[in-house]
């Protein structure tokens, strides 16, 4: 009998043993991501990649959609109220973010506007247009197409390290670590537009329709002559395409440009006016579903850009 008493002990003693064993032997639980929700493509891909196995970063607005005139649905307000960070530009860029935001608790969701303190541009429109934006759309009459100036956008890189790091104290040198890679990045893009569009030609470009460029031509020295506003909604009076066709034929113009997100007709128009070609110009907001299937990301869209830039301007 007492050796039976003295086998069941030890057989217990094993199993308690074992369960030990496999308790310490298991995993840690991963500690949760952190939900972040970008209002713009470039946003997208400079949180994933700062943001690393740390952090889930979607996209709000589905792919192609223009972040001015896009109307959320009662399912973004569910899929915002989720997130622990909200990335947006700012600068006029989402007027309808600060209503899907107006109900959620601050202490829930933190807003990290990216624009905030960096030197915008002034949104000059163009005289003549036909519907020019509003006063909310504008937020103070500046250019929102900040991401255009790859220095400004080193410094928007920062302040999403650091948000990320506020949300995720623990990630925050790894966090700082891929920011630093992704600025040198940026630094080799900037490095490359400098010396591809040093000696060109011309250093004005015509854009056939709203003016998304300008801080890529302050970067560069360029000039961008637009026929409206950084608003997409805007449309030219006819005799602002006049001025226009007739500014072109004066200064040799043989290139028209539009972008990629609003229709090309105007631009071919122009263009058949004056003898011009046209080449498109990709702001990089958001792309198409087609352009993310091919893996085309923010640095391949800028390269792309470049090289028609260069085309266009007769650049050496």
């Amino acid at each position: 009998m007492e050796e039976m008493l003295i086998a069941s002990r030890l057989r217990h003693g094993l199993a308690a043993a074992f369960v030990g064993l496999v308790v310490l032997a298991s995993p840690a639980r991963p500690a949760a991501k952190l939900r972040v929700l970008t209002t713009v493509y470039p946003l997208q891909e400079f949180a994933a990649r700062v943001a690393g196995e740390r952090g889930d970063v979607e996209l709000l607005l589905p792919p192609g959609a223009g972040p001015h005139t896009w109307q959320p649905r009662p399912g973004d307000l569910m899929r915002l109220a989720k997130s622990d960070l909200v990335l947006a530009v700012g600068a006029g860029l989402e007027p309808w973010l600060p209503g899907l935001v107006r109900g959620i608790a601050p202490s829930r969701v933190k807003v990290v506007d990216v624009s905030e303190g960096l030197p915008l541009l002034a949104a000059a429109e163009r005289e003549g247009d036909e519907h020019p934006a509003s006063a909310e759309e504008r937020h103070g009459n500046y250019d929102p197409h900040i991401w255009l100036d790859f220095d400004l956008t080193a410094r928007i890189v920062d302040r999403i390290a650091l948000a990320l790091a506020e949300a995720d104290p623990p990630g925050r040198d790894a966090f700082l670590d891929r920011a630093r890679s992704l600025k040198a990045d940026l630094g080799a893009l900037d490095q490359e537009f400098r010396t591809g569009l040093a000696g060109c030609a011309g250093r004005s470009f015509l854009v056939a329709g709203h003016a998304a460029f300008a801080y890529l031509a302050r970067r560069y020295g360029l000039t961008q002559v637009a026929l409206y506003g950084p608003s997409p909604d805007s449309q030219p009076r006819p005799r602002a395409v006049v001025g226009i066709v007739e500014q072109a034929r004066r200064e040799g113009v043989r290139t028209v440009f539009y972008e990629t997100s609003v229709a090309p007709d105007l631009a071919r128009a122009i263009a058949r006016e004056i003898g011009a070609r046209t080449l498109a110009l990709n702001a990089g907001h958001n792309p198409t579903r087609a352009e993310l299937m091919q893996g085309r990301g923010f640095f391949a869209i800028m390269r792309t850009n470049l090289e028609r830039l260069r085309d266009g301007l007769g650049c050496r």
